[in-house]
């Protein structure tokens, strides 16, 4: 839409006013100056007119795809595809959330088939999935007389992904190979598929478990039946109420339990164990994720939209939770992240642990430090999970993710003395 600025507003009203006073003195000077401002507004407005259309705006930004705390600069490369020169353009909200107070960016006056590069930043970036409207354009004539308003492009989406820990072993996983009720339990290999048995080949499946010795006995394709391997894995569950969130963002305990849950799943991947993820974004639908590196970008995908959601009482709905998820008796691990600890979660995972689950907990402590020394109610629960082989690790804002995930926890702790 172009329209006249309160400038060019005002020098029409200018020229109104010239020539209502050249009418009633009646000198050609006055005229003459009446019907030049008018036509300044008039050589302006076709100026903007019949440049406006021609503006092309492309915003980039860089890194491509930025982890939490990275810096992030917004680039915004303004083209004037027409031959008139002189346009001036400010690009408005381009930065969207992104760009806190810094609104607006500021093109000078775009030559000829000219294009001018535009840079807003750099900001820390949060992790999330951010949605940038899309670039309104207001183009002005050199003198300010006329503007025209333009929406180009489309929405614009950056996902921050969380700044994962790398992490060379797990505490967590540390004791899996320990005996319990006279069964050894690890975390399952790759290939960790189970012989089930050999049936007939049906038509339309693939050839890579054709038993060959069976097949010559029969004198008819038979194959070799697994058992999935994805039962065996490792499921994280995600647990954050926003009632139990502290902090002021982006330094939150949330922020530090979706790190933590990240760091296990990806340690877990890249040790080729398939990873089963419960979120309540997903209502609590569980994801599946092989073990591959397409799986890991989608990882960081996953949890860069996780949201303060959950429930502020786990414990009675975890077994239904676990139910649905489908974990059978070979699940090896059933790993927890949650912001508070209290005794109706404490029974359901000690349950699970009696059923012949490996279940471990990890706790992000409310506070950069949660006091120096822990409640008599929380130090009950804390032993409660330890007698029952519940693996425990509490992290606090401002810890080394890294060192904390890596030590032993409590439970082996316990066992050791």
């Amino acid at each position: 839409m172009t329209r006249p600025t309160a400038r060019g507003t005002a020098l029409l009203a200018v020229a109104v006013a010239t020539y209502l006073a050249a009418r009633i003195v009646g000198t050609w000077e006055l005229y003459f100056m009446a019907f030049a401002f008018l036509a300044a507004v008039g050589v302006c407005w076709a100026l903007v007119l019949a440049t406006a259309p021609h503006l092309h705006v492309v915003r980039t930004v860089t890194p491509g795809r930025p982890v939490a705390g990275d810096p992030v600069v917004l680039s915004f490369r303004v083209r004037n595809g027409s031959l008139v020169p002189g346009l001036q353009v400010t690009l408005v909200d381009a930065t969207g959330e992104l760009g806190g107070r810094d609104c607006f960016i500021e093109v000078e006056s775009l030559g000829s088939r000219s294009e001018r590069v535009a840079k807003s930043g750099p900001w820390l970036a949060r992790r999330g999935i951010h949605r940038l409207p899309a670039l309104m354009t207001v183009a002005e004539d050199p003198l300010g007389l006329v503007r025209a308003r333009r929406r180009l492009g489309n929405t614009f989406g950056l996902t921050v992904s969380p700044r994962l820990a790398h992490l060379s072993s797990c505490a967590l996983y540390a004791g899996m190979g320990t005996r319990r009720a006279g069964r050894r339990r690890r975390l399952p290999t790759v290939d960790a598929s189970e012989f089930r048995g050999i049936r007939p080949h049906n038509p339309g499946e693939p050839l890579n478990r054709v038993d060959w010795k069976a097949t010559a006995k029969t004198g008819s394709l038979m194959l070799r039946e697994m058992e999935d391997a994805t039962d065996g894995g490792v499921a994280v569950l995600l647990n954050g109420a926003a009632p139990c969130v502290f902090g002021e963002p982006p330094e939150t305990n949330f922020e530090v339990a979706v790190q933590a849950a990240g760091s296990i799943a990806d340690y877990a991947l890249r040790s080729g164990h398939p990873v089963t993820l419960l979120l309540p974004e997903n209502e609590w639908r569980p994801i599946r994720l092989s073990p591959d590196a397409e799986s890991r970008r989608r990882l960081l995908a996953i949890l860069a939209g996780a949201t303060p959601r959950g429930l502020s009482q786990l414990g009675p709905s975890l077994r239904a939770l676990v139910a649905n998820t489908r974990l059978s008796a070979r699940t090896q691990s059933l790993t927890l992240v949650v912001l508070s600890l209290d005794r109706g979660l404490v029974r359901a995972l000690v349950a699970l642990q009696e059923e012949g689950s490996h279940v471990s907990v990890v706790h992000v402590a409310d506070g950069p430090l949660a006091g120096p020394a822990s409640t008599a109610e929380s130090l009950n629960l804390r032993q409660a999970l330890s007698a029952a082989g519940v693996h425990y690790l509490a992290v606090r804002r401002g810890d080394d993710l890294c060192a904390a995930l890596s030590i032993r926890p409590e439970s082996h702790h316990a066992r050791a003395r």
